[in-house]
């Protein structure tokens, strides 16, 4: 799974021995070399460098030395995990050190040497085994642990693009080991971690990770995941650093949800979170909340003096799909399972869309989104598709005229209304459903709190052209000020480099 040179010369193949699918051989990494029994060059590459050089002929380290090369001229090795085949080694020249056309191993590593003597002493680690795991990849920067409920699936909820994001922008400048507490459901989501460079582990592994690496950080991701695992991690090492990712504020949430549904289970289930979370809060060293609101309603209980930094939901700018007058029906997006989205869609279908319905007789509505319920597929019928799960949701974004968040009650930021402003589609939502980003009434989205006025929100948006392209027009250009990937990921950098000059130098 990828190769190294030490110091010395001595080549060695990482995993070799080890199980194919050990998460430690499936990621992508920068290595000193591939092997030549599975190698990828540009051709115009490799004609710069005049190909294998013939001082190794007829075998043995030209490889290595051409991948040397790779590296001189300001490029990287990277290895591959999804690349696989069956080597049989030593078949064509033995495994006898020093015997036939092994005996050009030896000699080839003393040319080797003289060659790059200079790189190896600078940039390669001494001879031993204890390092292999640092030599194996060659990125040098801090290491850092996160930790999550789940391996992040994008398309199925907001908090998954938020956290895959937050990956990706830790592996430009990390070492990232990224830890699931539950069991990957599907392989697919952690392989493309593994294509962006991020390691994974299982949960039963991290306190090997801990015992056998120094972390700089560990990152914890909502506040269930971040009680199991903080203390943990500050009893196996006191240096590290310790950040909570609160994705939203749940006794928040919980909070409001009590007080629209009167469910007398919440009252109890927000106060245990909000000790918690404050809990939590003072122990971190950084805390990570996705609005401003939430920030402060955590403040009431912790100490302002926490560091803390505003990690949103992260939306790229789209292409902005069809004018008004090709688009048609009104949209819905978001994880179903998630008790503000089943409950904003029921209180849309029950109290806010027949008043739609008698003023646009043929208006429809699609409700796509992971997990409907059984009250919500039960509205199904030729004007309302509840569609469940969809893979590619780009059509629908671009060829509806509306998206309605109709949330009564949450926390946090609503990645579901980044998404269509950051496509250009116009919102209708909710007090609740705008709060954190910023958005102003009648200029970068309709915001309203009962059902009448949302109804007319969504009659007056669906009919008025300028209206529509006002709301579009702002909406979007809101988005790439505020929620881009160059705005947010330049926010998670500062953050942990404040937490650096703190006093860790990992």
């Amino acid at each position: 799974a990828g190769a190294g040179v030490w110091r010395d010369g001595a080549a060695f193949h990482y995993g070799w021995g080890w199980r194919a699918d050990d998460r430690r051989c499936n990621f992508a990494r920068e290595v000193d070399y591939c092997s030549g029994a599975s190698l990828l060059i540009r051709q115009e590459l490799f004609a710069q460098l005049g190909g294998f050089d013939r001082r190794y002929a007829p075998a043995y380290y030209e490889d290595a030395d051409l991948c040397m090369g790779v590296r001189s001229l300001g490029r990287t090795v990277v290895f591959q995990p999804a690349s696989r085949l069956i080597h049989y080694e030593g078949v064509t020249a033995g495994r006898v050190t020093g015997t036939g056309l092994k005996r050009f191993q030896l000699t080839n590593r003393e040319k080797f040497v003289a060659k790059w003597h200079e790189v190896l002493t600078r940039e390669h680690e001494p001879n031993e085994p204890a390092l292999i795991e640092r030599a194996a990849n060659r990125k040098r920067g801090p290491h850092i642990i996160v930790f999550d409920e789940r391996v992040p699936t994008p398309d199925r909820d907001a908090g998954s693009a938020r956290m895959l994001f937050i990956l990706r922008t830790l592996a430009r400048s990390y070492r990232v080991v990224f830890v699931p507490m539950n069991r990957p459901e599907w392989p697919a989501y952690e392989q493309r971690l593994w294509q962006d460079g991020i390691e994974t582990a299982s949960v039963t592994e991290y306190p090997r990770l801990l015992r056998t690496r120094k972390f700089f950080a560990a990152i914890a991701s909502r506040p269930d995941v971040a009680a199991a695992i903080l203390p943990a991690v500050r009893r196996a090492d006191a240096q590290v650093k310790l950040v909570f990712d609160t994705v939203d504020t749940y006794f928040l949430r919980l909070t409001r949800e009590q007080a629209v549904t009167n469910d007398a289970q919440n009252a109890p289930a927000a106060a245990r979170y909000r000790k918690l979370e404050t809990k939590l809060a003072r122990m971190s060293d950084l805390v990570w909340y996705t609005s401003a609101e939430d920030r402060q309603a955590v403040a009431e209980f912790a100490p302002a003096a926490v560091r803390s930094a505003v990690i949103p939901t992260i939306h790229e700018l789209y292409e902005r799909g069809l004018p008004f007058a090709e688009r048609t029906q009104l949209l819905f997006i978001g994880n179903l399972a998630h008790r503000p989205n089943n409950d904003g869609v029921l209180y849309f279908l029950r109290e806010v869309y027949p008043l739609i319905k008698a003023a646009l007789p043929a208006i429809e509505l699609d409700i796509i989104g992971d997990n409907p319920s059984a009250e919500v597929s039960a509205y199904a019928g030729p004007d309302v598709r509840v569609l469940g799960y969809v893979p590619d949701v780009e059509p629908f974004w671009q060829t509806r005229r509306v998206f309605v968040a109709p949330l009564r009650y949450g926390a946090g930021v609503k990645g579901k209304i980044g998404e269509a402003l950051a496509h250009g589609l116009p919102v209708v939502t909710t007090t609740v459903g705008a709060e954190g980003m910023g958005l102003t009434h009648n200029e970068s989205a309709l915001i309203t709190d009962t059902p009448q006025t949302f109804a007319d929100a969504v009659v007056q948006l669906y009919t008025q052209p300028a209206l529509w392209q006002r709301l579009a027009d702002n909406g979007y250009a809101h988005i790439g000020r505020h929620f881009t990937p160059e705005v947010i990921r330049q926010v998670i950098i500062d953050s942990l480099t404040g937490l650096r000059l703190d006093g860790s130098g990992r």
